[in-house]
């Protein structure tokens, strides 16, 4: 059995695992914990190492590890997932890696000693904190009839998280827009931004002269922007978005003699689990699952049957 699991590589790894843990009780046999080839985008070269080992370095990078246990619990099962989900569907990534540091592509990582550098003081307590919540829920993946769900996740929502569907036009049955009451204790839940005219024109070539007219022209369920019109032109929110670096499309316009002032709420897409939203779930006394169910409808929890090599 391990020989042949080594000729199939990662991707027969994880579709093993997966089947064997969908039909069979985890005390059956188990096979080998995978391990992964990582892009690093920066330096331009590929690393090995156990897939827990992955997901406590995209947990790393990617919540705060001053946040909740249980919310690092939902953001473990978040990186587990969606790290399969890419590797099984066979994403391209250069020299032939099964995934990427780089957040435009994948999820961000970082190693023990990067992390170390960025929290020198508490770096111990904040590794052992992370490695509790991997090692909590290891192996354990969110599914959607019984496939890896795409675990989409953003900083804060601002009160609304936003469906699949009105960010990318395909709807996804489990990423639909729910109701946080939870991620208020965010710097971003309520922002402002402060935008020249003159960076208006030299940004967006839509503004001619010192005349603004902006309003929202169409919103999704969520009430974030979809479309605006700008000076009478249509533009969609994301590429206004992605032109001014905003945090969120979830706005408010107005406008004064120079500037353009856009109240913001949220940071991120919107979709998925809102993470600071989840912090404020456990800081409630919600564990992990109860989390996770709030912000994936009608999902289930899986454990990978996978042993160490």
């Amino acid at each position: 059995m391990i020989k042949i699991v080594i000729a199939l590589g990662i991707i027969g790894i994880l579709i093993l695992v997966l089947t064997s843990s969908f039909h069979h009780d985890n005390s059956s046999k188990k096979i080998p914990q995978p391990t992964i080839t990582l892009y690093l985008h920066e330096p331009k070269r590929t690393i090995q190492l156990e897939f827990e080992e992955y997901v406590c370095g995209v947990v790393a990078a990617e919540m705060p590890a001053s946040f909740a246990i249980e919310a690092l619990k939902a953001q473990a099962l978040c990186a587990r997932t969606y790290a399969c989900k890419k590797i099984i569907e066979n994403r391209p990534y250069p020299m032939d890696a099964n995934l990427s540091d780089d957040i435009t592509c994948c999820q961000a990582y970082v190693s023990w000693a990067q992390f170390q550098d960025l929290h020198p003081a508490q770096f111990e307590l904040l590794k052992a904190k992370i490695e509790q919540a991997v090692a909590s829920t290891r192996g354990e993946i969110i599914t959607y009839k019984n496939k890896p769900i795409d675990a989409l996740y953003h900083s804060t929502c601002g009160g609304q998280t936003e469906s699949a569907g009105d960010v990318w036009g395909t709807k996804i049955p489990y990423l639909q827009s729910v109701e946080c009451n939870y991620c208020s204790n965010s710097n971003y839940y309520e922002s402002r931004q402060v935008i020249s005219y003159q960076d208006l024109h030299n940004v967006s070539g839509l503004l001619t002269d010192n005349s603004l007219s902006i309003e929202i022209s169409e919103k999704t369920r969520s009430g974030r922007a979809r479309e605006i019109k700008l000076n009478d032109q249509e533009i969609s929110a994301n590429k206004f978005r992605q032109l001014f670096n905003l945090p969120s499309t979830y706005w408010e316009f107005q406008i004064n003699t120079n500037d353009l002032i856009i109240n913001s709420r949220g940071y991120g897409h919107g979709v998925g689990l809102c993470q600071y939203g989840a912090n404020g779930m456990a800081s409630d006394g919600k564990n992990y699952k109860e989390i996770l169910s709030h912000y994936y409808k009608d999902i289930k929890i899986y454990k990978l049957n996978y042993q160490d090599n």
